[in-house]
């Protein structure tokens, strides 16, 4: 159960226009552990998203997402070749006195409430609709919110705001033997994070 509601199953189908279509998510934690990258697209999913159920009220979910999705996910998505269209960071701990939440904090009123629950806007991250490539794609851009249904969905349901939403666009080329990337985090049209060319180390 999830905040009173039946959480949903791991795969799925919404509606596109009329036609349903595939929607599949992996359920993990804060992001800061190696779980974050045990996950396989299912080869018949039209959109595949991780979800963050992160239950340390001490977590800090910024610094959480960007070491799941620049230190972990990127450097897997490349290297496994697993397209991954989105990351929402969203759980019952959001919005509690463990864990307040900006948005909240701005606009009371923003909160919605189910049964004696009240629920912050998810954070969302969308990411390229294509896997990075040295050769053939080397700067993949974020998709548009609209691209991907199901993040779009808990955005208008749960009042997100345009500005909000989190673009997140890869780097990768060739240095030397290393295969290196770049992650960068756009917001309301404006870089809000980057890093370096990071090299992808197997362990």
């Amino acid at each position: 159960m999830f905040w009173g509601l039946k959480a949903p199953a791991p795969s799925g189908s919404i509606r596109n226009g009329h036609q349903p279509m595939s929607v599949n998510r992996a359920l993990k934690g804060c992001l800061d552990g190696n779980n974050t990258i045990i996950y396989e697209r299912p080869p018949h999913a039209q959109e595949f998203i991780i979800w963050s159920l992160c239950s340390n009220p001490g977590a800090d979910p910024r610094h959480n997402a960007w070491s799941g999705i620049h230190t972990r996910l990127s450097a897997d998505i490349i290297e496994r070749a697993q397209q991954v269209d989105g990351v929402i960071i969203w759980d019952m701990v959001c919005g509690t006195i463990g864990r307040p939440c900006p948005k909240l904090h701005a606009d009371p009123s923003r909160a919605t409430i189910v049964s004696h629950y009240e629920l912050p806007p998810p954070c969302i991250y969308v990411l390229p609709a294509t896997v990075p490539s040295p050769r053939n794609n080397p700067r993949p851009l974020s998709q548009n919110l609209t691209d991907v249904q199901i993040l779009q969905a808990f955005h208008d349901c749960f009042g997100g705001r345009p500005e909000e939403v989190n673009m997140v666009d890869f780097e990768v080329e060739y240095r030397n033997a290393d295969t290196v990337r770049k992650t960068r985090v756009r917001r309301n049209g404006l870089i809000v994070q980057e890093s370096a060319f990071t090299s992808i180390r197997r362990v």
